[in-house]
């Protein structure tokens, strides 16, 4: 019961300070005028490959070029590819590249989609999610290497 009592307390008390910044939020909030210079500037058109965009792919592509280098020289020598899901997709080494390159252009596609619809964040994300992903898909794979 006190426990209950602890998040009532809380939550009144976020519920609060929020209420008190929703305020001055809605009282100058420069989007919700459309003339408005700042909005003209944010919502105007961006540009996609930016100096973040590209390094970000370049990371992307190298984390993805590692990844299947690690794990084509494994299944070469006998090993065998821990991802269920992947599995499938790497028995011939054609099968893995076009797998690699479709992935690689559905998340620039993804990215891209979000940058035109002004998500920079959640592009940013699609980006570095891949590259960690694939990054980490590589460090598996040379630990677990295979003779080589």
């Amino acid at each position: 019961m006190k426990i209950l009592a602890l998040i009532l307390v809380v939550a009144t008390m976020a519920g609060a300070v929020l209420a008190q910044e929703a305020t001055s939020f809605v009282a100058v909030h420069p989007y919700l005028v459309s003339d408005h210079d700042m909005v003209q500037q944010s919502l105007g058109p961006s540009r996609f490959w930016t100096r973040s965009t590209i390094a970000l792919v370049a990371l992307d592509g190298a984390a993805k070029a590692a990844d299947s280098f690690a794990t084509r020289e494994n299944i070469a020598n006998g090993g065998q590819e821990y991802n269920p899901l992947a599995r499938p997709f790497v028995r011939t080494a054609g099968a893995q590249v076009a797998t690699m390159s479709a992935l690689f252009g559905a998340e620039i596609a993804t990215a891209y989609l979000l940058h035109k619809a002004h998500h920079t964040m959640m592009e940013r994300g699609v980006l570095a999610g891949g590259a960690v992903m694939n990054g980490l898909g590589a460090a598996s794979s040379f630990k677990h290497r295979v003779g080589w």
